[in-house]
C-alpha cells in the first residue's frame, strides 16, 4: 500500500468515525480537535489493521497530532513510504 492510499484511508476511517465528510479533514487537522478520544483510537487502529492487514498500535494515534502525521506513521508500518516493512528481516 502507498503512502498516498494509506492517507486517503486514514482520512476517511478518522472522517467515518468523527461522523463528519472527509472533505472537512486536512492534513494538519488534529485529532483531538474532532473530538475523538483513546477508544475512538482503538477503533481506528483495528479498522486500519484489517484495511492493511498490518498490526497497527493503538499509540499511532495517540503520539501523532495530526492526519499526516498519523498518515505518514502508519504508512511507515505498512511499508508504503519507501521505509522498511514491519515484517521485513533484518541486516543478518
Amino acid at each position: 500500500m502507498e503512502a498516498a492510499d494509506v492517507r486517503t484511508l486514514v482520512l476517511r476511517k478518522t472522517a467515518d468515525l468523527a461522523g463528519i465528510a472527509s472533505e472537512q479533514i486536512t492534513d494538519e487537522t488534529n485529532l483531538d480537535s474532532l473530538g475523538l478520544d483513546s477508544a475512538d483510537a482503538v477503533v481506528l487502529a483495528m479498522e486500519i489493521e484489517q484495511a492493511t492487514g498490518r498490526e497497527i498500535e493503538v499509540g499511532v494515534f495517540l503520539r501523532c497530532e495530526t492526519i499526516a502525521d498519523t498518515a505518514a506513521e502508519i504508512a511507515r508500518l505498512v511499508g508504503g513510504a519507501g521505509g522498511r516493512r514491519a515484517d521485513a528481516p533484518g541486516d543478518g
